[in-house]
């Protein structure tokens, strides 16, 4: 994983949002990758919830070009490879061929990224996007379990 990025220059709100979501990662105890994805989607919409405001703004100074598109997207990358690595790390026997490849946590990140503008739109409540947790493990599992064309 190489360092995209200069940490020194980058927005402050981005950063702590970057070094919010590494700590979470790397501080989920889960011993195994199902506890881990039921882990990581209850708590990624707890704290998406309670941080909908700095994430917006954050969104928003990126679409004014007030952060530069490299800095987003290393910003972006080095959050999906710690993911990439602890569910890599929890998955011994392989059982979930797309975590070894490029797109496994991008997809997982998709997922709870696209139910998060649903939320923000109205679409889903907190209610709803936790009583459809099981369910989204479930997906979320399934999909993983594909093997990379």
């Amino acid at each position: 994983m190489e360092n995209r990025i200069n940490h020194q220059k980058m927005d402050g709100l981005l950063k702590q949002l970057e070094d919010d979501y590494i700590k979470s990662v790397k501080e989920n105890e889960s011993s195994n990758v199902e506890a881990f994805i039921e882990s990581f989607l209850y708590a990624s919409w707890t704290y998406n919830e309670q941080h909908m405001e700095e994430i917006t703004t954050v969104l928003s100074r990126y679409s004014k070009e007030e952060i530069p598109k490299s800095t987003m997207n290393g910003a972006f990358s080095e959050m999906t490879d710690q993911l990439r690595l602890k569910l890599q790390q929890l998955d011994k026997e392989k059982e979930y061929p797309l975590l070894h490849s490029d797109h496994g946590s991008n997809l997982i990140v998709a997922l709870v990224d696209g139910l998060m503008v649903q939320y923000f739109v109205g679409v889903y409540d907190m209610e709803r996007l936790r009583e459809l947790t099981p369910f989204l493990k479930k997906v979320t599992l399934n999909t993983l379990r594909l093997e990379v064309e």
